[in-house]
């Protein structure tokens, strides 16, 4: 568990609620300004977006809310060139990206 100290203080006590926390498996570490320099340059794209956009897919209550649908539907929820992305790389699983 990485990344926040509140959290990892909150696993040890036993005080985690799981619905309120998204767990991601994966790594990725810049050096200084990296980051920065390939946002800038259309590596990454960034988004604002409530707690309960990503949280409602850590336990679904609609059966068709699928974790690896979440970064299409960010994209998606972007609108314009953002969705255009978003559909011509959804994954072959996203059924709502068939025709």
């Amino acid at each position: 568990v990485g990344g926040s100290r509140e959290l990892v203080d909150e696993v040890r006590r036993n005080e985690l609620n799981p619905s309120d926390a998204l767990f991601v498996k994966g790594h990725a570490a810049w050096v200084a300004g990296q980051l920065r320099r390939e946002i800038s340059k259309g590596v990454w794209y960034t988004a604002s977006c409530s707690e309960d956009f990503i949280l409602r897919y850590v336990k679904p209550h609609d059966n068709s809310i699928r974790g690896e649908d979440l970064w299409t539907e960010l994209l998606t929820t972007m609108g314009g060139h953002f969705e255009d992305i978003a559909w011509k790389h959804s994954g072959k699983g996203d059924t709502r990206m068939m025709p």
